[in-house]
This record gives C-alpha cells, sequence and structure tokens, in this order.
C-alpha cells in the first residue's frame, strides 16, 4: 500500500503516555519537542510542536516523513474545538473512562475524533462533522464501528446548522428538553449528511463549539415531527449547554435496523407485504422507516400499492414497499408542491433496494408508469409536453374523494398509453 502523506495532530506520545495540544501545559510539550521525546501515534515517527502566531498549534512530522494514520478532512478551527470541548465533556460525565482525543482504531482503520474506553472496557467513539460527507461514506464508516463492537454518536459543526425558517416561540427557561414539542419549531436547510441521519433515525445533534452561530459550547437537538420531509424538515430546536448535560448513552442505541448499502438481515418474524405471503428481508429496513415516520405498516397500508407496473424487476423488494416509499417521501401531505420525476429517481437510487446489476432503463421505465398511475388517481397533475417530468401535487390519498381502485388505475394507464402511442404515429404521419 502506497504511504499516505504526513499529517498535522493534536496528539503526540511520549514513551506509552499520550500528550494533548489543548489539555497538556504548553511549556511541557514544548519541552518534550525540543528533546524529540514526542512520537506519532500511527507511525511512532517523530513529531515536533509547532506552536506560533499564525497557524493553529499542532504536532507536525519531520521534512519527508509518511504517515501510515489514515487521512481526514483539513483541521479547522471549529473541528479542533469541538473534539477539545468533547473531551472535556466525556471526561466530566465519565470519570471512570479513559477519554482519547484522535484514536486510532487498527480494527477499522479509522481514527476517531473522540474515544472513551468504559470500566466495563466498552468503547464509544464520538465523531464531529464539520466538514462534507456523504450518504455512503458515513454509512460505510457506521458500519464499520458497530461491526467492532464500538457504539458511535455522531455531532455536526455548528457551521452546518442553518435554519430555512423559525417561529417566534421559544421554550420557557427550565422546561425539560425532551418534554412534547419543546424548542423553537424550525425549518431545516439539509446537506445528504444531515438527510441520511434523518433517514436512519440517527439524532440530529449540532455542537457549536466556537460560536459559529451560536453561544461558544451549545449543543442544539433538532426534533424533526413525524411528517417532515427530509429535504426542508420542520420539528422543533432544543438547545442547552453542553457541559451542562449528562452523557446520553441511552442515544447510543439507535440503530435499530440495516442500512441500503449495508448486509440486510431478516429479523426472526419479518412483516408480510400487502401484494405477497412474505416480504423480502430487503423490505425490512423500508417498512421500518414507514412504520415508525408515518405509522403505516404492511397490515395498515392502503390497497392502492403493489401495482404491476412495467420495470418493476428493476427493484429488489416488493412492490407494494418501494411505491408506498415514493409515496409518502414525496406525495403525502404535499399538496401544491412540485414533483421532479428525476429528483424521485435519485432518492430511489439512493435509498430503495434495487436489483443488481442495475438495469437503468427498466428503472425509469416503472418510475415512468409509476408516475402515470398517481396521475391517473388525480394525486398528480402532469403538463404536456416532452418527459413529463415536472408536474404538481394536487391531492393524496387523505383527501381524494374516494380511495383509487387499482384495476381502474391501471385500466386508465394503459388507455393513456396507447392514446399517446397513437397520437404520436398520427403526427408522424401528418
Amino acid at each position: 500500500m502506497k504511504p499516505l502523506p504526513a499529517q498535522n495532530l493534536l496528539v503526540a506520545h511520549n514513551g506509552n503516555a499520550r500528550v494533548t495540544i489543548g489539555l497538556d501545559a504548553p511549556e511541557t510539550l514544548r519541552l518534550l519537542s525540543d528533546t524529540r521525546s514526542l512520537t506519532c501515534p500511527g507511525c511512532a515517527g517523530t513529531v515536533i510542536l509547532h506552536a506560533g502566531t499564525v497557524r493553529a498549534h499542532h504536532f507536525a512530522h519531520l521534512p519527508g516523513a509518511v504517515c501510515t494514520l489514515p487521512t481526514s478532512e483539513p483541521e479547522t478551527e471549529e473541528h479542533r474545538a469541538g473534539k477539545l470541548l468533547i473531551a472535556a465533556w466525556l471526561r466530566a460525565c465519565l470519570p471512570d473512562a479513559d477519554v482519547l482525543i484522535e484514536a486510532f482504531l487498527p480494527a477499522t482503520g479509522q481514527r476517531a475524533d473522540v474515544l472513551a474506553v468504559l470500566a466495563d472496557r466498552s468503547r464509544i467513539a464520538l465523531e464531529y462533522q464539520c466538514a462534507h460527507l456523504t450518504a455512503r461514506e458515513w454509512r460505510r464508516r457506521h458500519r464499520q464501528y458497530r461491526e467492532a463492537g464500538i457504539r458511535d454518536l455522531w455531532l455536526l459543526g455548528g457551521s452546518r446548522l442553518i435554519p430555512a425558517a423559525a417561529s417566534q416561540t421559544a421554550v420557557p427557561e427550565g422546561r425539560e428538553p425532551g418534554a412534547k414539542n419543546s424548542g423553537k419549531a424550525v425549518v431545516l436547510r439539509t446537506t445528504e449528511l444531515e438527510r441520511t441521519l434523518l433517514w436512519d433515525g440517527a439524532p440530529l445533534l449540532f455542537l457549536d463549539a466556537s460560536g459559529e452561530r451560536r453561544k461558544a459550547g451549545t449543543l442544539a437537538r433538532f426534533r424533526p415531527n413525524e411528517d417532515a420531509q427530509a429535504h426542508r424538515p420542520q420539528g422543533h430546536l432544543v438547545t442547552r449547554a453542553l457541559l451542562e448535560l449528562p452523557f446520553p448513552l441511552h442515544l447510543l442505541d439507535w440503530p435499530t435496523r440495516a442500512h441500503p448499502d449495508a448486509p440486510l438481515t431478516a429479523p426472526t418474524s419479518t412483516p408480510s407485504a400487502p401484494d405477497t405471503p412474505s416480504s423480502s428481508a430487503s423490505d425490512f429496513w423500508l417498512w421500518q422507516w414507514l412504520g415508525q415516520r408515518f405509522q403505516v405498516t404492511p397490515e395498515t397500508l392502503p390497497a392502492f400499492f403493489g401495482l404491476s407496473l412495467t420495470g418493476e424487476e428493476a427493484f429488489s423488494c416488493r412492490s407494494a414497499a418501494w411505491q408506498a416509499g415514493i409515496y409518502y417521501r414525496f406525495i403525502h401531505q404535499r399538496i401544491g408542491a412540485r414533483w421532479w420525476l428525476g429528483e424521485v429517481e435519485t432518492w430511489v437510487r439512493g435509498f430503495i433496494p434495487l436489483a443488481q446489476p442495475l438495469r437503468l432503463s427498466r428503472l425509469r421505465a416503472a418510475l415512468a408508469e409509476y408516475q402515470e398511475a398517481l396521475a391517473a388517481t388525480g394525486m398528480l397533475s402532469l403538463p404536456m409536453g416532452y418527459g413529463r417530468s415536472n408536474a404538481r401535487i394536487t391531492a393524496d390519498l387523505t383527501t381524494l374523494p374516494t380511495p383509487p381502485d387499482r384495476a381502474e388505475v391501471l385500466r386508465l394507464v394503459r388507455y393513456r398509453r396507447t392514446l399517446a402511442r397513437e397520437n404520436a404515429a398520427a403526427y408522424g404521419k401528418s
């Protein structure tokens, strides 16, 4: 393997002891650096202290050195301050734990921002994510932690907390943060990482370590409404000073289901989908999301879902599951909003189990026909023109005068397709 470039660090080794910038006395660190007593936790190469007035203080390798530590995003003052604050919080809340900053984990090949080793030798990794992170990379890192027996909790940088709108009602002082409807009502602007955390049921925590948007040291938890959409979720924001909070051990148990790009394991009793006697294992996580977010189970799912459509073999889950997922994600309680078939396809490719290798033409055929079916029920108003991709949501299952009949919907879809082909043929001959 090609060695990685040398990195700047907050932590170094002095023999068997660890020293940390921001925790140990600067004079002690300078003395150890001058005597070349400090080494890198990863490659064991000599590191020296850089503590000038221009750049942030750090340990650096000697010129020309290479390092085996995993690379990470460039260090910022926000990220550095957050790691030190989280470590101080853990030391105060878990006095019997061994708290390490920038702990390298050979079992996963990762470097945890902060690692707490409890008295029973169980481990907790806290990641402070300020930079961009894709859904796939986050799930990979989370999966590696859990497979190594390490419980992980993710805190996002305060600079990522960008409300799109806010009400004027705030929580009265002293109210319990977990109380119903506590906190300020907000609509949150999200990136891919926030949407993935919401989708997978992880707590959405924002730590403003350096006073980017709130008072330095403030932890804000976003609690989404049950019907919140991922791109602009509505919910309530509860804020407290981090050092005033006990460590929330209950938040470490948030993963209750598998993830779309992880090996999927069915539970002992897998729920049955409406259109088949039993559902496949790949349906399980989708039914879990529908149940937790929308209180929908295979038994209570409206009979409309489960349409037999062209190209549905592109999915590796049952038709009722993916059709319900699209409806509740894009249609339910969004009357008046726009519908973009391209956006639906992007979401499906990221979150719905698909057959491999993926046949994109079949997937698009299934989505286009499902779009026609939704239009046939009156839930979509499709414009004229090529592609028919920019539509408006005009109704959902709760506002339709009568429940849609699957057979009638499919008959109308076939009729419209036949009519479109005849019109196209007639236009081509004229």
